[in-house]
């Protein structure tokens, strides 16, 4: 009965794939919507096109079914249809909500997937009970658990598949589209057919017997084949336009561990947004869209104001609860399609998609800005900030890495004007933006070329003047520019991203130095300074260890400086890394002492070999008495926790005097030597020659060049 039906309406269904086409396309566009719209309109549009989804489905539904079961056997049971179509709304709800993700997530996914299932079922039950009555139902064991899995499976397609779509930047899109769009239907069509095929009407046994084989086999052929042919095009379109790659990530034979370790590199360990690899992949993404769609895409780069004082007042544990706080308004001040990132300390990015003028750009970064204004509490206390967000837009402002360098020289602009405050990119800071734009580029040339090198300056022993180590000086010998020093290469480096490679020249390099030193008989101590950026890296001290290693270098010859505010930004990780970094023999150096807040926490906390008193101090201490007096007070709290001292910018003979008196251990400065390369630095070494008594002192060298 059931194949003679189904032959004599295959039109009927011909049409209801064709109706369910167009209705597919329809949806594609209710996920559009909900996918850019903004957070706060996200929950209501879901609701009302839950129900148009839900809707469309439950009458797709009932338009297939008569093409199975006779109209004049209808029970017209008004109760049932309601339920159906609530279960129907309820499919549409969770198919909206998982293809208008931004981000995939398996667990989500397949706990959707097998919820709708379970509606998909409850819907055709519904609507079985409408036409005919209970006790003439029957399910056969085996196919119904088929048709549920094929149910969810199918579901899950549906949903991944459009997930993939949101952010499709190949061409012919609306051809891509319509191509999903009746395969979907198809696959609807299969998944009826294999529901169809699972139930039996207790009308005769003769009529049972004669036609559930046939009809059951036709189901299940007819619902593999559509399911194939979706898989294999949805395959050829991943391949063949090289897009969906995190998608990629998702592999059914895979263990979860490698997506996890994929995406963990892209997300910010204390905020859980994106980091700055995350956020230079997305802006790409959004690039390619913006390309395709025809539309525009901004950059709003936004830097809290009046932070520092926080981790000063409050402690770093305060700043890092605020810094999460921040991060939930912003994602809550953008859209559904927008994307936000931190890119370290309280630098922050939102990427504006899917604009057609700055003014649409105008609302959103105002809720930004005003939603930073408002007041934290944490901990009883109200903490007060601001933000100033510079905006470049894609392509107007130029290219992925002109974007960025425009935005950030309208930050910049929008702090120098009074802060709490956004600004556009204009004319105005082309020059400046140009300029760190050659900055950058000239940094990755001289990374590539290798035109840094090192100098050493000399660091001696205050009671003996035997010499004790030296510390190392980055320079960069541009070929236009001539010999650039430290301080106009650190700070940009650090802003452009680029210190860690930097950095790992600068140990590999300091390393050599040692090993080299010693195929020559001299036990060279050599501190390297360490970026705060650098305590990012988990792997850090093991990196360190492998340099020391190829190079032949031991360990207690080499030093790292750090300054107090390193571990302001996570500090479980920069304390485990001090801690690796004690284990493995490498001493351990604070730089800029006295300068920064927490000295008295540093000096307990962690087990520093030495401390370094800031030059400010030196050049004070002849002519203010508060120095001097500050002096004498580090070196004998130095002293009582059994930590080495070094004073720098010592610069006459009154200075290497009194800081002997005082008992400083070791100093450095012009009075001594200037910096000088590695060959002159041997001579050095072997003019002073190294006495017992000096090569037993704890002190090492550090190197202020990162």
């Amino acid at each position: 009965m059931h194949f003679k039906i189904w032959h004599s309406n295959i039109w009927f269904l011909a049409l209801s794939v064709f109706i369910t086409g167009i209705a597919i396309l329809i949806a594609f566009q209710f996920v559009d919507r909900i996918y850019r719209s903004s957070n706060e309109s996200r929950k209501r549009l879901l609701a009302y096109f839950s129900v148009f989804t839900g809707t469309g489905l439950w009458a797709n539904h009932l338009l297939i079914s008569l093409a199975f079961h006779n109209a004049k056997e209808l029970t017209h049971n008004p109760v049932m249809l309601v339920i159906g179509w609530v279960f129907a709304v309820g499919i549409g709800y969770i198919v909206l909500t998982l293809a208008s993700k931004r981000y995939f997530n398996l667990s989500s996914f397949a706990l959707g997937s097998s919820i709708a299932s379970l509606c998909i079922f409850m819907l055709f039950y519904c609507t079985l009970l409408t036409m005919h009555n209970a006790k003439s139902i029957q399910f056969i064991t085996g196919s119904t658990v088929y048709a549920l899995i094929l149910s969810g499976f199918g579901f899950f397609i549906i949903a991944l598949l459009k997930f993939w779509i949101n952010d499709y930047v190949g061409k012919n899109t609306l051809l891509v589209r319509l191509l999903f769009a009746y395969l979907i239907a198809g696959l609807i069509l299969a998944i009826h057919l294999t529901l169809n095929n699972a139930t039996v009407f207790l009308q005769s046994v003769e009529t049972i017997q004669s036609t559930l084989p046939q009809n059951k086999l036709i189901g299940i052929i007819i619902s593999l084949a559509f399911l194939c042919l979706f898989l294999l095009v949805f395959v050829f379109m991943l391949f063949y336009e090289k897009h969906g790659n995190t998608l990629f990530a998702f592999r059914l034979l895979n263990t979860d561990k490698l997506a996890t370790s994929e995406s963990q590199t892209m997300l910010d360990n204390l905020t859980k947004l994106s980091n700055r690899k995350g956020f230079r992949h997305n802006l790409n993404t959004a690039i390619n869209r913006s390309n395709q769609s025809g539309k525009t895409a901004a950059l709003a780069y936004i830097d809290l104001d009046h932070f520092k004082p926080i981790n000063d007042q409050y402690g770093h544990h305060v700043g890092d609860i605020v810094l999460s706080a921040v991060a939930q308004r912003l994602q809550a001040a953008v859209r559904g399609c927008d994307s936000v990132a931190r890119l370290g300390g309280d630098e922050f990015a939102a990427i504006i998609e899917d604009i057609e003028s700055d003014e649409d750009i105008l609302p959103i970064v105002e809720r930004i800005v005003d939603c930073i204004s408002l007041p934290f509490y944490v901990n009883s206390q109200q903490i007060n900030i601001s933000c100033s967000v510079g905006i470049a837009v894609y392509p107007r402002d130029g290219d992925i890495d002109n974007l960025i360098v425009c935005a950030d020289g309208a930050m910049y602009k929008a702090k120098a004007n009074g802060k709490n405050q956004f600004r556009f990119y204009d004319a105005e800071l082309e020059i400046a933006s140009n300029k760190l734009l050659d900055m950058q580029r000239d940094l990755r040339s001289a990374i590539k070329n290798n035109q840094f090198t090192l100098l050493f300056q000399p660091k001696l022993d205050c009671k003996t003047q035997l010499f004790v180590g030296a510390e190392a000086l980055i320079r960069w010998h541009h070929p236009s520019k001539g010999l650039i020093m430290p301080k106009e290469i650190i700070p940009v480096a650090e802003h452009l991203g680029l210190i860690d490679e930097i950095s790992d020249w600068v140990t590999q390099e300091a390393c050599r130095t040692i090993g080299h030193a010693k195929t020559q008989g001299i036990d060279l101590n050599l501190s390297i300074n360490l970026s705060k950026h650098r305590f990012r890296n988990k792997n850090l001290v093991l990196e360190t260890i492998g340099y020391l290693k190829q190079h032949g270098a031991p360990a207690k010859n080499l030093t790292v400086e750090i300054k107090e505010t390193s571990g302001v930004r996570d500090e479980a990780l920069f304390n485990q890394l001090i801690a690796e970094f004690k284990a493995a023999g490498i001493r351990i150096a604070l730089d800029d002492f006295g300068l920064h807040p927490f000295t008295l926490n540093y000096l307990q906390d962690l087990s520093v070999d030495e401390i370094k008193i800031d030059r400010s101090f030196v050049s004070k201490m002849n002519t203010e008495p508060a120095s001097w007096k500050l002096i004498d007070v580090l070196i004998n709290l130095a002293h009582t926790l059994n930590v080495n001292v070094v004073a720098e910018g010592v610069e006459n003979e009154l200075q290497s005097d009194v800081l002997t008196q005082l008992g400083c251990n070791h100093m450095q400065g012009y009075l001594f030597s200037k910096p000088i390369t590695e060959v002159d630095l041997y001579q050095f070494c072997k003019q002073f020659q190294f006495s017992i008594q000096a090569s037993l002192l704890p002190a090492e060298e550090n190197l202020t060049s990162v």
